[in-house]
């Protein structure tokens, strides 16, 4: 593995996952503990490069790009989390990891959330940005979510559609982007984890920026009292990307929690 410090989508490998071949990237310290980094709907593992380069001198970042995103194809089967989750297992699997972190922003935290309810004993900690663990149609984001086309995504984000556009392997953009609405809006058993995570046994770091309007301060407050994992940061003057906000606050925060210094 070559020691760099940013994600390129140059030097992976793809790994089979049912109908699908995810996309996987190592950089960073190969010595160093794994910290396996999952990324937004509608991103890529690229969107951590503002983070990674403080990062890398201390782990062994693994950035996977979700089934759909990036690199990695849609395939056949219905985009839910727990679709996801089982995606992520097989890479996991794939790679013989014995022991390792995840750092989830958005979707990949909501992954995350659901691999920690799996009680995997090689999950050592688990740090989300933005992350929902519950989801209702009173859920002051739902409006929002609900309402998202691709068409609308592409006016609001035509970067990110560019991306998607440059990296897929098969675009198909409008079908890309129903499945990500349907996977936000599903309230099936396969959507976020909800009472499950009472089962969690992993401790968590969850970040939340103070203004990010896709995540409410009382759904964290319930978060935080349906288990004694939780360790909550609610970041002032920050909204949904608290990593690209405010970055000095959410390394300095995993450092304490992952132990090592990070400047």
């Amino acid at each position: 593995m070559e020691n760099r410090s940013m994600f390129n989508h140059t030097t992976g490998r793809l790994v089979a996952s049912g109908d699908t071949e995810i996309y996987v990237e190592d950089i960073g310290n190969p010595d160093g503990p794994v910290l396996l980094m999952l990324h937004g709907g509608f991103g890529t593992i690229e969107d951590f490069n503002t983070i990674t380069p403080c990062l890398s001198s201390h782990f062994r970042l693994i950035g996977i790009d979700s089934r759909g995103h990036g690199r990695s194809s849609l395939g056949n089967t219905k985009l839910s989390y727990k679709t996801l989750t089982d995606d992520l297992k097989t890479v996991i699997n794939a790679l013989d990891l014995r022991e390792f972190s995840i750092f989830g922003f958005s979707d990949g935290g909501v992954v995350a959330f659901w691999y920690a309810v799996s009680k995997d004993a090689r999950l050592q900690k688990v740090v989300t940005v933005g992350a929902s663990w519950e989801m209702n149609e009173n859920e002051p984001c739902w409006e929002i979510i609900s309402g998202m086309t691709g068409e609308a995504w592409k006016d609001m984000f035509p970067a990110s559609y560019d991306t998607y556009m440059r990296l897929n392997p098969k675009p198909d953009f409008d079908a890309f982007s129903t499945s990500v609405v349907r996977m936000w809006t599903d309230l099936s058993p396969n959507g976020h984890p909800e009472e499950s995570m009472r089962d969690v046994v992993t401790d968590m770091l969850v970040i939340r920026g103070d203004n990010d309007f896709l995540t409410n301060l009382e759904s964290m407050a319930r978060l935080k009292a349906t288990t004694g994992r939780v360790n909550f940061l609610n970041i002032p003057f920050t909204e949904h990307v608290a990593f690209d906000e405010s970055p000095e606050i959410v390394l300095r925060a995993m450092g304490k929690f992952l132990d090592v210094e990070l400047k």
